[in-house]
This record gives structure tokens, C-alpha cells and sequence, in this order.
């Protein structure tokens, strides 16, 4: 069902946005902040029955210890808190929590932490809400990662990392809500390496008197790149397959990626018959560094899971980051295919500056 946005929220929107100004011009002269403004517009606009969106936000506002960050958009205000934890020598914790409400009473939680202690890391979040995710962001139908869009619901996941070594990980993690499954795998990385060729300036010279000549230095080396793989095996009530992928990235930031699933499904919706169906996604990304001018960021990705419930199967899209003047300019245009079968797109441009510190 559409959700219906009264009038009063209408007139509602710029009270909201000068608490934020009033906010913001309060911190500014004690804290380094960042300020961001936003546009988007989405086809179609269900669940919302307009197609455009604005925001005005602030970020990173010192308070107790973290950080605190604000925004109010023409569909709802949010608020989050991050702080991290040092517990020397070894652990580190940091954690985030996000809320977005509406004047209609819908909102959306979510907390996620992280902890570190030795070879052993720890990671998990949750959400509960009775507003969709595009509240806060209007493209997350069409997010690389797979965003959970039923209106009203619960989820969570849980990841535990263990190092066994420099270049293997080990990882143990699930997802709970209405996919349940767990994961298992390991993942590892190589350093490709070329000889350098030595300088002549520095090779030894013929003393000519037949003695034998200086030994020669041992080559030096440089790392020209890093390859990563990751394989596992994903199940659940009605899911079962296996996982493969790989990476690479050289020392000048730019990165490749490209994973697969092959398995069965869909048991569980005709328990009657028992049947089940092959199912198999993939999803590969691409980023550069600086190809749009230096200190700019091109970012394209796509990705195909057909097995997943809640989420977009089919999501593209691509991300660009530009400086200017003070500050940035990002630009997202995303789209892909719904679970319904809707095909949609987006289209979101922001612009974010630094106050800086006093």
C-alpha cells in the first residue's frame, strides 16, 4: 500500500530543517562538521507517492566521546551515533546506531557493531521498522549491497572472522529474518611482486687486476598488484549453494571484483511437492581513482541474485565523486528489476563541505 504523506508533513519539513540549521550553527564553532545537501528523484515512487527527494544533513558533530550525525529529508528526519573504543593492547570496538521517523509515527532502527581482539574479529547488526529503507535512502532498492525492502519487519546478521594466518582468513557468519541462512568459508590474498632492474650506478665495478669481482646486490623487489579469492558454501531453509570469487587491486587504488553462487532453492515455497530448482547469482564491480580529475572516485557495479526474497535480484549502478571548490559533488545513477518484476532506476546528486576545525 502506498504510503500517504499528509499535508501537515509538508509544512512540517521546514520547522525540521531550521532545528537542524539551529543545530548545526551550535556546534560549528567548537567541532569539525560536515555539512551535505541532496537531491534524487526514482521511477517508479512506490511505496512514496512522489517521485522527488531532498535532504539536508550534518555529520560528524563531536558529542560525548563519538560522533553525531543529523538530516531532515522531504519523507523523514534521522539521527545517528557513532563511537568507537580502544581497549589496549589488542581489542578495539566501534559501534553505530541509526533512527528515522516520520510524523505518521513509521520509523526505522538499526545498530551495527564491530569488535577486534587479536586474530579474531566480530561484526553484527539488526534493523527493525515499519518504514522502508528508501526513507533515508531513495536508491537502496538499487544498492550493491542487498537492501531489505519489505515496509514493516526484523532482520539481523552476524559475521566472526578468524585469522590463521597473514594471507588466510576464516569466516562464520549467518542472516536472520525472512531469509535465514548461514555461511562458511575462507578467504585469502597474494602479493604479485616484479624484480626491479638495478640501477648501474650501483652494480660493482672490474677492479681489472683478476680478482674476483664484487658480488652482485640481491635484486629488489616491488609489489605491482593483490589478488584475492574467497570460496564457501551458503544454506539455509531454502537455500543451499555454494560461493566462489576474486579480486584484484594494484598499488595505485584501483580495484576488480567479481563473485558467483550456483545451488538450489525454493523448496521451502512448495512444500507439497518438495521441489526444488537450480539458482545461481554473480556480481562484479569495478572502482578508479582520480580517472575524473585528481582526488576523484568512479565507481560501477551489477549484480544478479535471483535467489533472494527480500531484496532487488537484478541491481546496477554507478557512483562518481568529485572535489569542488571546498567540498565534493557525488553523483549516483542506479537502477534494475524488483522482485515484482518492475524494472526502475535513480538518480540522487549531492554536494558535501567540510567546516573545518577551529
Amino acid at each position: 500500500m502506498p504510503l500517504r504523506v499528509p499535508p501537515r508533513v509538508h509544512l512540517r519539513v521546514p520547522l525540521c530543517a531550521a532545528l537542524l540549521g539551529g543545530l548545526l550553527l551550535a556546534a560549528a564553532p567548537a567541532h569539525a562538521a560536515s555539512v551535505n545537501f541532496g537531491v534524487a528523484y526514482t521511477a517508479p515512487t512506490r511505496p512514496w507517492t512522489y517521485p522527488l527527494w531532498g535532504q539536508v544533513g550534518v555529520d560528524d558533530l563531536s558529542v560525548s566521546g563519538g560522533t553525531l550525525s543529523a538530516a531532515v529529508s522531504s519523507r523523514a528526519l534521522s539521527v545517528g551515533y557513532r563511537r568507537g573504543l580502544s581497549l589496549p593492547p589488542l581489542a578495539t570496538v566501534s559501534a553505530r546506531t541509526d533512527l528515522t521517523v516520520t510524523l505518521n509515527r513509521e520509523y526505522r532502527l538499526s545498530s551495527r557493531a564491530s569488535g577486534s581482539a587479536g586474530p579474531v574479529a566480530i561484526s553484527g547488526g539488526g534493523a527493525v521498522f515499519t518504514l522502508p529503507a528508501t526513507a533515508s535512502d531513495p536508491l537502496a532498492a538499487y544498492a550493491e549491497a542487498p537492501t531489505d525492502l519489505r515496509v514493516r519487519g526484523w532482520n539481523a546478521d552476524l559475521a566472526v572472522r578468524y585469522r590463521v594466518n597473514r594471507d588466510l582468513v576464516a569466516v562464520l557468519g549467518g542472516e536472520f529474518g525472512p531469509q535465514a541462512h548461514g555461511t562458511l568459508g575462507v578467504e585469502g590474498r597474494r602479493a604479485l611482486t616484479r624484480v626491479v632492474p638495478p640501477d648501474p650506478a650501483d652494480l660493482p665495478e672490474d677492479a681489472g687486476d683478476g680478482s674476483d669481482p664484487a658480488p652482485v646486490p640481491d635484486p629488489e623487489t616491488e609489489v605491482t598488484g593483490t589478488v584475492t579469492w574467497r570460496a564457501g558454501v551458503r544454506g539455509g531453509p531454502d537455500l543451499l549453494a555454494v560461493t566462489g570469487g576474486v579480486g584484484y587491486a594494484t598499488p595505485e587504488g584501483v580495484t576488480l571484483n567479481l563473485d558467483a553462487l550456483a545451488g538450489v532453492s525454493g523448496w521451502r515455497s512448495r512444500p507439497s511437492t518438495l521441489a526444488a530448482q537450480t539458482t545461481w547469482g554473480v556480481g562484479g564491480s569495478v572502482a578508479a581513482p582520480d580517472l575524473l580529475g585528481e582526488g576523484s572516485l568512479l565507481r560501477a557495479y551489477a549484480t544478479y541474485e535471483p535467489w533472494r526474497v527480500a531484496a532487488s535480484p537484478l541491481r546496477a549502478g554507478v557512483n562518481a565523486s568529485v572535489p569542488a571548490g571546498s567540498g565534493r559533488v557525488t553523483v549516483d545513477v542506479a537502477g534494475g528489476r524488483g522482485g515484482d518484476g518492475a524494472l526502475g532506476f535513480g538518480v540522487k546528486v549531492g554536494y558535501s563541505f567540510d567546516l573545518g576545525r577551529p
